[in-house]
């Protein structure tokens, strides 16, 4: 019996970077949402980030630590990138004060909670924080709402209210609990946190019904599984697609949040030859050999994703004293290309919450 696949997740760390480059370290992780700036440039030298984040199909979940910052959307920024969905955010310690629209003030304390419209401009000074955070797609809460529109940027949801509480122990229970969920289950849990923010926000908004989120869980399941067993077969998008009977319009609408089918891929195969290299069972390998055994048709190819992804050679993996030595890939590059690439391919559809 095949144990059930785990959510997808990535985790970023300042811990790997040195002096001025921890910040721009987290500078270049967090900037598929914000531009970020030191509050004290004293203290950049010791600046310490951590995200951990958590793809649920539809719903990105977020826990973060970090120092205390400036978060920026400026109007050029927000017309740039296109964003159209709400953070949410649960101070669960720190908090900030900031500006909305350039000019009405926001303060969020321990335990609030915190929606903003990535669509709008805002401003924050953060202090050292502890925060939970959801990315819905605007679309997926206007539905649960029964809305077609609504002005909810910078609403905050105070810690000691009814709502505020009934959120957070959601919100809780959900970080929780996401160890133990399985992909397959990804929709329903999304959905279910959609509609009870969407009850916060709201109270006495109606319930959606729908199946179509946990049914394209289960086929995404089913194609990952297939993917992560025969890397090095063929596994172009014709090959996916008559393997299981769908279109090429399906296939790549459950892979959108995942970067895309390509990028998920090479990611696996990238990840695999990463390992491939670490295993000193494999020393006596060429470099080549293991590419080939992964799936890479050009060695050059190869090379050239391995080092934009791992930021090192693949003969460095071998190397005594290189990043790789422990046999884990190193988290901050990768993590955060595919967390900008999941926040970018986010998306809702009429029926899937």
């Amino acid at each position: 019996m095949t144990a059930p696949q785990p959510l997808p997740s990535t985790l970023f760390t300042t811990d790997q970077q040195a002096g001025e480059a921890r910040f721009e370290a987290w500078r270049s992780s967090i900037s598929v949402v914000f531009d970020v700036a030191p509050l004290a440039p004293a203290g950049i030298a010791s600046f310490q980030a951590t995200v951990q984040a958590t793809h649920l199909g539809n719903l990105l979940v977020g826990d973060l630590h970090f120092a205390g910052q400036q978060f920026l959307r400026a109007q050029p920024r927000v017309v740039r990138d296109g964003l159209d969905h709400y953070l949410v955010q649960w101070y669960r310690t720190g908090g900030f004060v900031g500006q909305r629209d350039g000019g009405t003030d926001i303060e969020v304390r321990p335990g609030d909670i915190a929606i903003l419209d990535l669509g709008r401009t805002l401003r924050t000074f953060a202090r050292p924080s502890h925060v939970m955070t959801l990315i819905v797609p605007r679309d997926l809460l206007h539905q649960a709402m029964g809305v077609r529109d609504s002005d909810l940027h910078g609403t905050v949801l105070r810690g000691g209210s009814a709502l505020g509480g009934l959120l957070s122990d959601h919100l809780l229970s959900l970080q929780r609990r996401l160890p133990g969920i399985a992909l397959d289950d990804a929709a329903a849990v999304a959905r279910a946190s959609v509609q009870m923010l969407a009850a916060c926000v709201r109270p006495g908004a109606r319930t959606l019904h729908g199946a179509r989120g946990a049914i394209e869980g289960v086929t995404l399941q089913r194609i990952q599984q297939h993917i992560q067993r025969h890397l090095g077969t063929d596994l172009s998008a014709d090959a996916l697609c008559r393997t299981f009977g769908i279109s090429r319009s399906a296939l790549y609408r459950l892979f959108e949040p995942l970067g895309g089918v390509a990028h998920h891929v090479q990611q696996r195969r990238l990840l695999q030859a990463y390992h491939a290299l670490a295993n000193p069972a494999n020393r006596r390998l060429r470099v080549a050999e293991v590419a080939t055994r992964a799936g890479f048709a050009s060695n050059a190819h190869f090379s050239r994703a391995f080092r934009a992804t791992f930021d090192m050679a693949p003969s460095e993996v071998r190397a005594p004293t290189g990043a790789g030595a422990a046999g884990h890939p190193p988290a901050a590059q990768g993590s955060s290309a595919e967390y900008a690439a999941w926040v970018r391919g986010l998306h809702g559809t009429a029926d899937a919450c």
